[in-house]
C-alpha cells in the first residue's frame, strides 16, 4: 500500500481508501506487503565515507508564540535527488522516495520530507530546551527521535547542546538507511556548521563558513577537513550520535540498539508517526518500550487528530497508550498554530508511564 499525505482537508489519502478500509481487503493487502527491514545500527563514520563534495542546503525559521526564534539549515529535496540519481539507483529505497507517493508501507516512510507537525514539534521545543523537558529539576541525558527523517525536532535540541556546550546522547531512528544517510546525517553536519563562525576551523580567511552570512541558500563543501571537524567537535562536548534504520516490530530487537539506563533521563520525539493503526502499534510498543527502562522518560509526539482514509488518530493513540499502562495527554500548545482553521486539526501529545 502507498499514501499520500495532503494538507487540504483529508490529510493522508490512501490510493484506493475505499479498498483499505474494508477489513478483509485492507488484512489481504497488508499480508502482500514486502518483509519488513530488519532494525540495525550505522557507524557515522561509513555514513560520511558515502557523502559527496558538497551539500546544497537553504534556511528555514522556526519561531515560537512566545517570540523566539531559531534559522536552520537543511538540505535541499533536489540535491537528495541528484545523488539518488548519480548512486545510478542502486539504493531501491531511496528511489521509492521520489515518487508521488508520501509513504509505501514496508518501503519508504516518507522520510525525505519535512512535514507540518515536526514544525509545531520544533517550536514547542524552541521554548522549552532539554532543561525543561521532563521537569524544571532534572536535565535530559539522552534524546530518541522515532521516525527522524529531517530530524527537525532533534535539530533545534542538537542546535542547543552545540551552542551551549551540552552533553547529550541522541539517537536518531527512521525506517530507510538512505534516509539516515541522505538527509538525517547532512542536516545534523549543516546545523553543527552553522554554529560556526566565518573563519573558525575548519573554515578560513580565504575559505570561509557559507552558512554564517545572511545568504538563504547555498553549498557547503563537504572536505576531508570538515568531517574531521565535525567528529572532533561531537567528542569534545560528549555528545554522541546513534543512527539506527529499519523496523521497530519486534520491539525487543529495536529496543536492543537504544542504549538505556535505569537512571538516565529520556525524552522520546515523534512526528507524524501514528497515521494507521498498524503504525501507531508499532509506534506505541516502541516509545513505551523505552519510557519503561528508564527512571524518568517522556514521550513527545506531534500529530494530526485524525488520518481520515488510514485509520490513525489521537484518539487511537490514547486507548493504545492507556492499554500498555502508560497515559498519553494532550498539552497547552502555548499558542503555537494547530490547524484549526484549517480543518486539518493537529494536537501535542506527552506520554508517560503510569
Amino acid at each position: 500500500m502507498s499514501f499520500s499525505f495532503g494538507f487540504s482537508g483529508d490529510d493522508i489519502v490512501a490510493e484506493d481508501e475505499e479498498e483499505v478500509n474494508r477489513p478483509s481487503q485492507r488484512a489481504t493487502a497488508l499480508a502482500n506487503l514486502p518483509a519488513l527491514a530488519t532494525a540495525r545500527s550505522h557507524d557515522v563514520e561509513e555514513l560520511l565515507a558515502t557523502f559527496p563534495s558538497k551539500i546544497s542546503y537553504s534556511f528555514f525559521d522556526i519561531e515560537s508564540n512566545r517570540g523566539k526564534r531559531l534559522r536552520l539549515p537543511r538540505r535541499e529535496l533536489f540535491d537528495i535527488r541528484l545523488q539518488i540519481m548519480a548512486e545510478d539507483g542502486d539504493d531501491a529505497t531511496a528511489a521509492a522516495g521520489l515518487d508521488d507517493s508520501d509513504i509505501r508501507t514496508n518501503v519508504y516512510e516518507g522520510g525525505f520530507k519535512s512535514w507540518e507537525c515536526s514544525f509545531d514539534l520544533a517550536k514547542l521545543l524552541l521554548d522549552r530546551g532539554p532543561r525543561k523537558d521532563l521537569d524544571d529539576l532534572c536535565r535530559v541525558d539522552h534524546v530518541v527521535e522515532l521516525g527522524c527523517g529531517t530530524a527537525i525536532p532533534s535539530l533545534v535540541l542538537f542546535h542547543y547542546a552545540m551552542t551551549e556546550k551540552l552533553p547529550l546522547y541522541f539517537t536518531l531512528a527512521d525506517y530507510n538507511a538512505s534516509v539516515l544517510r541522505l538527509v538525517t546525517l547532512p542536516n545534523l553536519i549543516l546545523t553543527w556548521a552553522s554554529t560556526l563562525a566565518a573563519h573558525d576551523a575548519p573554515f578560513s580567511a580565504s575559505d570561509p563558513n557559507p552558512l554564517s552570512g545572511p545568504e538563504e541558500n547555498g553549498d557547503l563543501e563537504i572536505t576531508p577537513e570538515l568531517k574531521k571537524a565535525f567528529l572532533s567537535a561531537l567528542s569534545s562536548q560528549g555528545l554522541n550520535l546513534n543512527l539506527i534504520s529499519g523496523s521497530w516490530t519486534p520491539s525487543a530487537a529495536f529496543l536492543s540498539l537504544i542504549p538505556t539506563d535505569p537512571e538516565m533521563n529520556i525524552l522520546v520525539l515523534a512526528s507524524e508517526t501514528i497515521y494507521s493503526p498498524e503504525a501507531l502499534s508499532s509506534f506505541a510498543g516502541a516509545l513505551i518500550g523505552i519510557l519503561q527502562r528508564v527512571r524518568m522518560g517522556k514521550g513527545m509526539i506531534a500529530a494530526k487528530r485524525m488520518y481520515f482514509g488510514v485509520g490513525g488518530s489521537v484518539d487511537a493513540f490514547k486507548i493504545e497508550c492507556r492499554e500498555r499502562k502508560a497515559v498519553a495527554y494532550e498539552i497547552d500548545n502555548h499558542n503555537i498554530d494547530l490547524g484549526e482553521k484549517s480543518g486539518v486539526r493537529r494536537s501535542l501529545v506527552e506520554v508517560q508511564m503510569y
